[in-house]
């Protein structure tokens, strides 16, 4: 919660003194400074407090030739709660969730970015509007146990049990390192949700034992995308992760400016890759991590339709 206070002070601050010294050099009969600086203000207000509130459906049709009929699949990823995207942030996402009418939900982790837990506790809880919804499932993310770096260092508490917890209180199945099947439209699909990639303890090949190549639809959900980079994304046809936020700020002929620690190419973040074995659709996010900003990269409810 300290980290939230002190960005907060910081944009604050910035937009106030930016402000009082373009007037002085307006004042001081300057041109090209005051319009730099005023640019400069318009842009930290946008990226900051109307981009990451301006939900976008996204929708991806995907080609995996094992259903007799279409099944909608909504994606949603790091939900990162904060101060300004809490609860009322949720209620409005879930809403545009309902609107879409979809099969299955499924969640790609990072629910926390400051460890206060009960300060968001509530925004927590309203996820289980989601399971009202269609079978909702996720696996946790690097935040959610307090890791910041892939050598596991720790500079959050692990909130991954409270968060579980809370979490399947409200009919949301979490799963690590493990298999679900879940039948939709009379077909049997099997989900296997990893385990936050960065833990040093996890155990992927559980999550795909006794899969091989047959006509049962196979999803893994993953936190990480480099899931899909390892043996255990063999026999899977698909897998949704989320964790690069696209990059979060992004330049138009640039492209991602955030850099996620991923074997996957920055230029590939937040993409769907159909010629990757397995397929990979990388959910933007919903959320922000750091400062709470984000250009050219609206926060997404990705909607899939898998055939």
């Amino acid at each position: 919660m300290y980290l939230a206070i002190i960005y907060e002070i910081f944009f604050l601050v910035y937009i106030i003194m930016a402000s009082i010294l373009a007037v002085i050099l307006i004042k001081r009969k300057h041109k090209i400074a005051p319009i730099i600086i005023f640019l400069s203000i318009a842009g930290l207000i946008y990226s900051g407090y109307l981009e990451p509130q301006w939900i976008k459906i996204r929708e991806q049709k995907i080609e995996v030739n094992k259903l007799n009929e279409e099944i909608k699949v909504v994606v949603i990823g790091d939900w990162h709660f904060r101060p300004f995207k809490g609860e009322k942030f949720a209620n409005r996402a879930i809403a545009k969730v309902a609107a879409l009418q979809p099969d299955l939900i499924l969640m790609t982790g990072d629910f926390l970015f400051f460890d206060d837990l009960p300060a968001f506790e509530k925004d927590l809880r309203a996820l289980g509007g989601l399971a009202k919804i269609a079978p909702t499932y996720t696996v946790l993310g690097n935040h959610d146990y307090g890791i910041v770096f892939p050598d596991e260092s720790f500079l959050y508490t692990d909130s991954h049990r409270e968060i579980t917890k809370i979490l399947e209180e409200q009919g949301i199945q979490v799963l690590s390192d493990e298999q679900e099947k879940v039948i939709i439209k009379d077909e049997e699909i099997v989900l296997a949700g990893f385990d936050e990639y960065w833990r040093k303890v996890r155990n992927p090949k559980k999550a795909v034992a006794g899969f091989a190549k047959n006509d049962d639809l196979k999803i893994g959900i993953s936190h990480h995308p480099d899931i899909a980079y390892d043996q255990e994304g063999i026999n899977l046809d698909l897998v949704v992760a989320g964790h690069t936020h696209g990059g979060q700020v992004r330049l138009p002929l640039i492209g991602a400016l955030g850099d996620a620690d991923s074997v996957m190419s920055k230029t590939d973040y937040g993409k769907y890759l159909p010629e990757h074995q397995p397929k990979i659709f990388n959910t933007v996010g919903i959320g922000e991590s750091g400062p709470h900003l984000r250009f050219w990269n609206r926060p997404e409810i990705a909607l899939l339709r898998i055939k």
